[in-house]
C-alpha cells in the first residue's frame, strides 16, 4: 500500500500537466475537425478514461488527435456544413466505424503489420499532417471563410479572397511568436499554453485599443458542457452515399490510429523500457471511440506531444493520465464563462505551432538511402494530394516493392 500512496503522488505533477496540456488541444483539434469545441472536451473525459485504463501501455495519453481531426473534416464536410447538426451526426457516424474497424484490428491481432512500417513511411505521414495542418490554418488567420475541400484548393481560395481582415492574423503570428520563444527558453512542455495567453492577450488588447467592431475577433462563445451528453448517430436510409463514406473514413481512422498507438508503443517500450502490447492499445482505442460515439465526442487516438510530455514529467503508471481527466472535469466545471472569451485566431496560431513540430520530422529525411528517401517524400506527396489513409497505402505498397527488389537481388 504505501509503495501505491508513493506512485500515486508522484503521478499527480504529470497529471496537473497533462490537463493543462489537454484543454487547448482540446479545443484546438475539435475546431480543425469543424465539431463544436464541446465535442473535444467530451472525448477528453470519459472516453479517453477508458483507453488510459484498457490500453496496455501505462503512460501513454488518449484523445484528440490532429490526424483523426483532419480524417473527420475531409470526411464530413462533403456531406453538411462543419458544426451544423447534419455535420455533427456524420461524425459520428464515421467515430462508430473507426471503433468498430478497430475491434475487428484487434480481434485479428494486427498490431504486428503497423509495427512493420519503416520509420520513412511513419514519418511521411506524421510530416504530411503537418503539411495539412499549416494549409487549413491561412483562411482563420486571414478572417476568411473557405469551403475548399482539399489543402490547394483551400488555400488558393484564401489568398484570393479580397476583403481579408488581418488583425486575426497579427494575434496568430504573436500566438506562433510565443510559442517558438517558450520553447527556446525551455519551457517546451508549455508553450501551447503559453503562446494561447499570449494570443489571447493580444486579441483582448487589441479590442481595447481599436474596438471590437474593428477587429472582428470571432471567440468561442458560451461552451453548452452538460451532464446529458448522450448521443446516438442516426443513418439515414435514403443518403447510402453518406453512409457508405462513413464506413470508408471510419477504416482510415480506424487505420490510422492504429498505427499512432503502435508508434507511440514503440517509443514507450524504449524509453521506459516496458512491454510493447499494441493489439491491447489498438483495443484500448476502440473502446475509446465506441464510448465517444455515445458521449458526445468525436473519433480520437493516443496523443504523441502529451504522452511524451506525460514521460518528461516522471509519470510511471496510469494514475497520471486519470488525474490528468479527473483535473480536466473539475476545471471545465469551473471555467466556463471564461473560456468562452478564447479567440479563434490565437487557437490557429496554437494548431500552427502543432502543424510547423510535425512537419519538422522531415528532418530525418534519409538522404543516404535513396529508398527511404523516396517512401518519405512519397508518403508526404500522398498525405497532402490524396488524404492520410492513401499515404498509409502508398508507403505500404513501396516498402513491399523496396523488399521485393532487395529480395531478387540477393537471389541473383
Amino acid at each position: 500500500m504505501p509503495a501505491i500512496v508513493a506512485a500515486c503522488r508522484a503521478d499527480c505533477v504529470p497529471g496537473v500537466l497533462a490537463a493543462l496540456l489537454t484543454l487547448p488541444q482540446a479545443i484546438a483539434l475539435a475546431t480543425l475537425a469543424g465539431m463544436p469545441v464541446e465535442h473535444g472536451l467530451y472525448l477528453s473525459l470519459l472516453p479517453a478514461l477508458a483507453a488510459t485504463l484498457i490500453g496496455h501501455s501505462r503512460v501513454a495519453l488518449s484523445g484528440p488527435n490532429t490526424a483523426a481531426s483532419i480524417l473527420l473534416y475531409a470526411s464530413a464536410a462533403t456531406f453538411a456544413t462543419p458544426g451544423s447538426a447534419g455535420y455533427v451526426n456524420q461524425v459520428l457516424l464515421t467515430t462508430f466505424f473507426a471503433a468498430v474497424f478497430q475491434f475487428v484490428f484487434f480481434c485479428l491481432r494486427v498490431g504486428k503489420l503497423f509495427l512493420d512500417l519503416p520509420g520513412s513511411v511513419t514519418q511521411g505521414i506524421i510530416a504530411g499532417t503537418g503539411a495539412l495542418i499549416l494549409s487549413q490554418q491561412v483562411g482563420p488567420l486571414l478572417g476568411v471563410v473557405i469551403n475548399g475541400q482539399g489543402p490547394i484548393e483551400s488555400l488558393g481560395q484564401a489568398l484570393a479572397y479580397d476583403a481579408k481582415n488581418f488583425w486575426p492574423l497579427g494575434v496568430g503570428v504573436v500566438t506562433v511568436i510565443a510559442g517558438l520563444w517558450s520553447k527556446r527558453l525551455r519551457l517546451g512542455r508549455y508553450h501551447l499554453l503559453i503562446a494561447l495567453a499570449a494570443g489571447w492577450a493580444a486579441a483582448d488588447c487589441c479590442d481595447l485599443l481599436v474596438g471590437s467592431a474593428t477587429t472582428a475577433f470571432e471567440r468561442l462563445g458560451r461552451l453548452n458542457l452538460s451532464l446529458h451528453l448522450l448521443s446516438a448517430p442516426q443513418v439515414d436510409w435514403t443518403e447510402l452515399v453518406a453512409l457508405f463514406a462513413a464506413i470508408s473514413d471510419g477504416l482510415a481512422v480506424a487505420a490510422v490510429g492504429s498505427l499512432q498507438a503502435a508508434i507511440m508503443a514503440r517509443t514507450t517500450s524504449v524509453m521506459l523500457g516496458e512491454r510493447m502490447g499494441v493489439n491491447r492499445d489498438i483495443l484500448g482505442q476502440a473502446a475509446m471511440n465506441l464510448i465517444a460515439t455515445f458521449t458526445s465526442g468525436l473519433a480520437g487516438a493516443t496523443s504523441f506531444n502529451r504522452t511524451l510530455a506525460n514521460i518528461e514529467t516522471g509519470a510511471r503508471g496510469r494514475a497520471a493520465g486519470v488525474i490528468g481527466i479527473v483535473v480536466l472535469g473539475i476545471a471545465l466545471g469551473m471555467a466556463q464563462e471564461w473560456l468562452a472569451r478564447i479567440p479563434l485566431a490565437a487557437v490557429s496560431g496554437v494548431l500552427v505551432l502543432v502543424g510547423l513540430s510535425l512537419l519538422n520530422s522531415i528532418k530525418s529525411l534519409d538522404r543516404k538511402h535513396p529508398r527511404r528517401a523516396v517512401e518519405m517524400l512519397a508518403t508526404i506527396a500522398s498525405a497532402i494530394f490524396l488524404g492520410l489513409f492513401y499515404a498509409v497505402l502508398v508507403g505500404a505498397c513501396l516498402t513491399l516493392y523496396h523488399r521485393a527488389l532487395d529480395r531478387d537481388e540477393s537471389d541473383r
